[in-house]
Order: structure tokens, then C-alpha cells, then sequence
């Protein structure tokens, strides 16, 4: 996947300008406030998610324009392809090679992997940012686990507005075992999706972390799962995975009552980083913690590219802050096969780049060096 030219008009600071990057190492370089991120915020819109920033279209209107304008040109394996996502005052609208469609639709016509520096919470929040990490890298290689995950949260969603209301949960005490087994058989399906993806995941990271510190300090990614014990082989979608997961559901009912809300799941299921064998939330530096999120990212491009053939771009957002040049170093010469785009402030940080293109940013403004 290449992205051959990005076009934008009245995109937050940027009035009008054009990008074309190379297929390898792309630096936008420039000052805070300049645009950089605004670019790339653009690109990943074209991936049909929302914003990385968590702003709605409106925000991305430039001050005094009624409507913004993405044009994205890109490369796959067969066809050059564009994308074309305006929206501002009037109603939003998405063409794919003149066709207007969702951007739900845009899932998997352009694959893309974002850091940013949100992204650290994987590492330094709870459980929730972990999860959600995991669960938008599996829907972009499984279009099926978005369908259950959200057929599971349905089911919760209503079993928990039971607990909630002491005088229904007496009322609907006798549905719980019809709750429970939706969501042991939904449970048990999307605790197999993710573990499998962490048993994928965990060599790949581990090995891109070793290649950040020359392989001084090792780095170990493990799924921790509410229901089911580290020892259970969770592999095949049977009936005893699914008793297993009833059965706990049917023994932590009490605590669910006390507690108003179902408290074991795949919904409270955890991933678990280490260095060195010592948890990273706790013993890690920023630094540490900062490689232990990019090798996710990068791992998760290196997955996606060896499950569906197709490498997708990479957004790398101010991801060299904290980084000792040995780190930086890998992220500018080590990434290959894969068309990156890395925003960055300090030029000194470009001086080891061996191949790529550099782009300043000024004012919204884009010039290649």
C-alpha cells in the first residue's frame, strides 16, 4: 500500500496544499502547530475511523470555509485507487473511485497504523485502553470479530441495566441463564480472537523491541483473561470452552447482584506488558514505555501485512520524543517494506536517516527538501 498523492483543501490550518510521498521513509518536519499532524490526521480518515484526535468533522474545518476536502491517490497490490472524504456544513460525503459509499466502507480499501502519543496509554492506563488496542487491530484482519463484539456488548449492556435495578433483578431473576449463555458462547469466541492474535503478536513485538536496544532487554506481551486460567489452550471454538466460561458466569452471580454490574468477562480481560520480566506500568521508564508502544504499532503493520498480503501505511505522530538515538535509529532505517510517514520537530534527529524524503511544514504549508 502507497499512497501517491494526498491533496487537501480547508483542512484545519491547511487551506490548500499536496503531498507526495516516497514509498519508503517520509519526514514532516516543522515547528508545533504547523500542520504536521493535521496530515496525518487526514490520511487515517480515509481508512474509515474516526479521528485518532477524537474530533468530529466539524473541528477539522478550516476557521471561516464551510466544508473540508481529502483527496487520497493510492497504490495496492493491483490498481492505483482514490479516495475523496469531504464534510463540513454540508452533508458529509465519501466517493471510492467516483462510487459514494460509508466510510464504514473504507475499512480495508486503504489499511493504515497509527502512533500517536495517546497511544502510550496502552501501556500507562487501565485495562480499557488495552482492550481497545486489541480489538480495533483484530477487526481490520477480521471483519467477523467487529459483528460479535458488538452482538456481545448488546447482550451485556442488557444484562447489566438488570443488575442495576434491584427490584428487575428480582423480577428477571430467572433470565440470567439465558444472559449467560449468549455471552459465553460470544465471550468464548472473542477470547479465542484475541488470544490467538496475542500468540501472532507477541514474537513480532518482541522482536522489533530487541532490535530498539540491540537486544539488551527483552519484552514479553501475555492475554489475561477473567474467565479462564493462563494454562487453558484457548484455540478451538468447543462445548467445554463454553461450559468453562457458563459455569464462571453462573458461580460470580452473587458478586454481579452486590456489585450492579457483570464483573467477570471478556469485557475486564487485560493484556500484560513486560521488560525484563518486570511489569512496564510499573518499572518501566517513559522511554521504555514509549518503545513498548511503538513495537505494538509496528508489530501490528508486520501482522496485517503477513495475514492479508497487503502492507498498509504507517503514521508514526511525534513518536521520536524519549527515544535514545539507537531507537531512533531503527524507526528511521530499520522499518522496510513499508511506506511510513513520521511528523517530527527537531531536524537534528533526520541527520542519521540513510534514505527517504523530507518535508517541511510551515503554516499549513508543505515543501519537500
Amino acid at each position: 500500500m502507497v499512497i501517491e498523492r494526498l491533496e487537501l483543501c480547508n483542512f484545519r490550518n491547511i487551506p490548500e496544499s499536496c503531498l507526495e510521498p516516497s514509498e519508503g521513509i517520509n519526514i514532516l518536519l516543522g515547528e508545533n502547530a504547523q500542520g504536521k499532524t493535521n496530515l496525518m490526521e487526514a490520511v487515517w480518515l480515509c481508512t474509515g475511523s474516526r479521528s485518532f484526535r477524537g474530533s468530529r468533522e466539524s473541528q477539522m474545518v478550516r476557521f471561516g470555509a464551510e466544508f473540508f476536502r481529502v483527496d487520497l491517490s493510492f497504490r495496492d497490490r493491483e490498481r492505483t485507487q482514490n479516495i475523496r472524504y469531504s464534510a463540513g456544513q454540508h452533508r458529509r460525503k465519501v466517493l471510492l473511485n467516483g462510487v459514494p459509499v460509508r466510510p464504514a466502507q473504507l475499512a480495508g480499501v486503504f489499511p493504515a497504523v497509527v502512533f500517536d502519543p495517546t497511544q502510550m496509554n496502552i501501556v500507562r492506563e487501565g485495562p480499557a485502553e488495552r482492550r481497545q488496542f486489541l480489538d480495533a487491530a483484530i477487526c481490520q484482519l477480521q471483519p467477523a470479530y467487529a459483528r460479535y463484539l458488538a452482538q456481545y456488548n448488546k447482550v451485556l449492556s442488557q444484562r447489566n441495566a438488570i443488575l442495576q435495578d434491584p427490584d428487575r433483578c428480582r423480577q428477571f431473576a430467572g433470565t440470567f441463564d439465558v444472559w449467560d449463555e449468549q455471552l459465553s458462547r460470544l465471550g468464548t469466541i472473542l477470547t479465542i480472537y484475541r488470544a490467538d492474535y496475542i500468540r501472532k503478536l507477541r514474537p513480532v513485538a518482541a522482536e522489533i523491541y530487541g532490535g530498539f536496544t540491540g537486544y539488551a532487554e527483552s519484552f514479553a506481551v501475555d492475554y489475561e483473561s477473567t474467565v479462564f486460567s493462563a494454562e487453558e489452550q484457548l484455540e478451538t471454538y468447543d462445548d467445554r470452552l463454553i461450559d468453562l466460561y457458563r459455569r464462571e458466569m453462573e458461580q460470580n452471580r452473587e458478586t454481579d447482584r452486590k456489585m450492579r454490574c457483570t464483573t467477570k468477562g471478556v469485557h475486564r480481560d487485560d493484556i500484560a506488558f513486560q521488560i525484563n520480566e518486570l511489569p512496564v506500568k510499573s518499572f518501566g521508564s517513559r522511554g521504555q514505555q514509549r518503545s513498548c508502544a511503538v513495537a505494538l504499532k509496528l508489530g501490528e503493520a508486520r501482522l496485517l501485512r503477513g495475514i492479508s498480503g497487503e502492507a498498509p501505511v504507517i503514521l508514526l505522530d511525534d513518536v521520536m520524543s524519549e527515544l535514545d538515538q539507537g531507537r531512533q535509529d531503527y524507526i528511521l532505517n530499520q522499518i522496510r517494506g513499508f511506506q511510513v510517514l513520521i511528523t517530527c520537530c527537531d531536524a537534528s534527529n533526520t541527520l542519521r536517516m540513510e534514505s527517504g524524503s523530507i518535508f517541511t511544514v510551515r503554516a499549513g504549508s508543505i515543501c519537500r527538501e
